[in-house]
């Protein structure tokens, strides 16, 4: 692929993230599903329908589990540390986002049409689409 997927998160982000952050709160939209959609969109890798369904139900395991409670701890907490240590939190949580890519790459890469890569491009309908539909996005 062109570029990894952090990567391409690191590059793009900053141009949606008021769109995501907004999309984050209203419609619970896990921001990693999202970039990893218009990833895959890009590098013409397309998913079946199972696989978001699973990549949808992992993202709310772990939204639930860790990710979600360690993000309103760091709001909570945000007038109450200073700004290094602040700082620390986002880098820490950073980290939880990283490795929550991580198993949704798992996921990806036990998609058949995934395995098949890069002989299924443009094989299929496009990602994003597929998963703003999911979240009920305009």
């Amino acid at each position: 692929m062109s570029e990894t997927f952090w990567d391409y998160c690191l590059l793009h982000y900053p141009q949606w993230e008021q769109q995501l952050l907004a999309w984050q709160d209203s419609h619970e939209l896990d921001v990693n599903l999202y970039l990893l959609a218009a990833w895959l969109d890009e590098e013409e890798l397309f998913l079946e329908q199972a696989t978001w369904l699973a990549l949808l139900a992992e993202s709310r395991r772990i939204q639930a589990q860790w990710l979600g409670p360690f993000r309103a701890l760091r709001l909570s907490l945000k007038a109450e540390v200073g700004e290094e240590r602040y700082q620390e939190l986002k880098t820490m949580e950073l980290r939880l986002e990283k490795e929550a890519q991580r198993q949704y790459q798992a996921l990806v890469g036990r998609d058949k049409s995934a395995q098949d890569y890069p002989q299924n491009k443009a094989a299929g309908p496009k990602n994003l689409p597929r998963l703003k539909a999911l979240y009920q996005l305009p």
